[in-house]
């Protein structure tokens, strides 16, 4: 098994109180109003690293942050983001709570994997190589979802944790050999 790299994660807070969403995408820099599914503006903001991130807002005043790969930089991130919005809005909270959302991992079991045969074997797997080449696993114990790819790769998420991360995968591992897939 392959060691285990954080590929992004998202970051939640809240700015205490509704927003006007519409004001907010016309008075901040970099920011665009988004109506699809659940309506907020989108505000792309470069990190420290030189990447970008990405800030939800939501009207009924929740912030998501993505993007990044580490918590500090997600609070770096939703503290600039409370700056610019009072400026627009001098009623919102600074000092909510800023937390962890879910984090996205990847790594490699370190062989070929027949998707197909562990779509078969396992009850509840999903895989349907015309639309997505991935065959996607949740597993209830530990809590964690699983896109493994013919390579060997896999992506983790559902997990809050670098450490959760690793304790699923030892759990896929285990249920793998258990089975009998791709030993």
């Amino acid at each position: 098994m392959g060691p285990i790299k954080v590929e992004n994660i998202i970051v939640a807070s809240h700015l205490g109180k509704e927003i006007e969403l519409i004001k907010l995408a016309t008075e901040l820099p970099n920011a665009r109003y988004s109506s699809s599914g659940n309506p907020s503006v989108i505000i792309e903001m470069d990190t420290t690293d030189n990447k970008k991130a990405a800030g939800v807002l939501f009207g009924n005043g929740k912030i998501l942050v993505t993007g990044i790969n580490t918590l500090e930089k997600g609070k770096e991130i939703i503290l600039n983001l409370r700056k610019m919005i009072k400026g627009v809005d001098t009623k919102i909270s600074m000092k909510r709570a800023i937390k962890l959302e879910n984090m996205v991992v990847r790594s490699n079991l370190d062989r070929t994997l027949d998707l197909q045969a562990m779509a078969l074997a396992i009850p509840g797997a999903e895989y349907d190589p015309i639309r997505f080449k991935g065959l996607v696993l949740r597993m209830d114990k530990p809590d964690a979802s699983f896109i493994l790819f013919q390579s060997g790769v896999l992506i983790i998420t559902d997990i809050v944790s670098e450490a959760k991360a690793k304790k699923a995968l030892k759990a896929l591992e285990k249920f793998m050999a258990e089975s009998g897939i791709a030993s």
